[in-house]
């Protein structure tokens, strides 16, 4: 039973066309002469043995050029005729593209291209959201350095709706995508071109504004820290020091520590809320912030009402009771609660112990 008087299949038409096309360097009459009745045979083949015995155009073309003596690969590229609709040149240049990446020496390369078509996907999908991004109302300093503007949450919720689109664009599932390349419109196609062509051209600027904002990035914080070296206080390992527990060379716990640097001036220990939450040393009316350990309050006090209050202020207990022992070897060792003398009464005591002069034992 033949199946001739069916109408011919999309897939097969689009096929014969492509065909036909890949042929269009022969001579007109060879042409006809290859093609005719291609579309009869194929569809009675397709409904015997389904759409995949169409196979590969590009190759079905070779094989009819080479059967009919004719070189494999034609040796011009197709032009497409003057005059012809939007559609025959996009098929035209469709099928030089097919003719340029089946030649022995790109076929294989453009093989593993083919088999990495969907890292494409994902790379069209972040230009896509790069650009949502970018257009999103507001701009949010701390988002994700690949993908700017945005809150990370929202960046990956961006980011995975794009991916997911592009791949079902891919998989001929949403439009502009076609399961089968010739029937596709041909708005999907300009659409489509249009889309890639777009993410082709946005990926090397979208690289150089997302390096320039690294570096705005890396400044900006470098200032911050500046800025906070600045304006913090005393540092301990990166952090600050919000109050100071002392002890003498014995360990012994000291109170009233007053500190100075070594240019005289007070030592300045700043805290976030120091105010509300530790009371200082006084001189006179005049607060210091320089005598150790501040007393510190249980509750935050944020009213001058409320800083009066010193029922809940206590000073910190501090972490260890004693500390060991320390010595120096400019400092001499003894009782703990015997004064040390001073630099003039070390002198008195070493004038004492001195002989007397020659002409003061003289009669």
């Amino acid at each position: 039973m033949s199946t001739t008087d069916l109408p011919v299949r999309p897939d097969v038409a689009g096929f014969v066309d492509r065909v036909r096309d890949l042929l269009s360097d022969l001579p007109e009459e060879d042409r006809l002469e290859l093609t005719e009745g291609l579309e009869a045979d194929l569809a009675d083949q397709v409904a015997e043995q389904g759409a995949d015995v169409l196979g590969d155009a590009v190759a079905y073309a070779r094989e009819l050029r080479t059967a009919a003596g004719f070189d494999p690969v034609p040796g011009r590229r197709p032009s497409p005729p003057a005059g012809v609709m939007l559609l025959e040149q996009l098929d035209a240049a469709r099928a030089w593209f097919d003719l340029q990446v089946s030649r022995p020496r790109v076929v294989s390369a453009w093989r593993v291209l083919v088999t990495l078509r969907p890292a494409w996907w994902v790379l069209r999908a972040w230009a896509a959201s790069v650009v949502v991004a970018l257009l999103w109302p507001g701009w949010y300093d701390y988002g994700l350095t690949w993908l700017p503007g945005v809150h990370p949450a929202i960046g990956l919720l961006m980011l995975a709706v794009c991916v997911v689109g592009s791949a079902l664009v891919g998989l001929g599932v949403l439009w502009p995508g076609a399961r089968t390349p010739g029937s596709r419109s041909l708005l999907a196609r300009v659409v489509l071109l249009a889309l890639n062509l777009c993410a082709i051209v946005s990926l090397p600027v979208i690289n150089g504004e997302l390096d320039q904002q690294s570096w705005s990035r890396y400044n900006q914080g470098y200032g911050e820290a500046e800025l906070f070296m600045t304006e913090s206080g005393v540092l301990n390992g990166g952090r600050e020091v919000c109050n100071i527990a002392a002890y003498d060379a014995s360990g012994q716990p000291l109170t009233g520590v007053q500190l100075f640097d070594q240019e005289g001036r007070p030592l300045d220990v700043r805290c976030w809320d120091q105010q509300a939450r530790t009371v200082p040393w006084i001189l006179g009316d005049v607060a210091r912030w320089n005598v150790f350990p501040l007393a510190e309050r249980e509750r935050p006090a944020r009213t001058s009402a409320r800083r009066a209050d010193l029922g809940e202020t206590a000073f910190p207990v501090p972490d260890r009771a004693t500390t060991p022992e320390v010595t120096h070897p400019l400092v001499s060792p003894g009782p703990a609660d015997e004064p040390q003398p001073d630099r003039a009464e070390r002198r008195e005591k070493a004038g004492e112990g001195r002989e007397t002069p020659r002409n003061d034992r003289r009669p």
